[in-house]
């Protein structure tokens, strides 16, 4: 299996993006099954943009099906694009 990268800008404020996050955490560890490493950067004209790395496609595609309900449950409004995702032609963690 190859590891997919992926990137969405997200419309919403930090404070709802933490919203979102903390709403997921609750779910426990296993919600984030699959992911290798995740970044968010609030963006100076707004926004916040993610940036995550999954083990695979299917990783994904299955997070993004438990998150979505989460989203429209705090009324957050939906990305203007779809998340751009390319499979990552190598990547490490330095230390290990």
């Amino acid at each position: 299996m190859m590891a997919v990268f992926m990137q969405i800008k997200l419309p919403v404020t930090t404070e709802q993006y933490d919203a979102l996050n903390a709403r997921m955490q609750k779910e426990g560890p296993e919600f984030f099954t699959g992911c290798l490493a995740h970044i968010a950067v609030a963006e100076s004209g707004g926004g916040v943009t993610v940036t995550d790395l999954w083990e695979s496609r299917e990783a994904l595609e299955a997070f993004q099906e438990r998150m979505m309900p989460i989203a429209a449950e705090l009324d957050l409004p939906r990305p203007e694009n779809p998340p751009t995702t390319a499979e990552a032609h190598n990547y490490w963690v330095p230390g290990t």
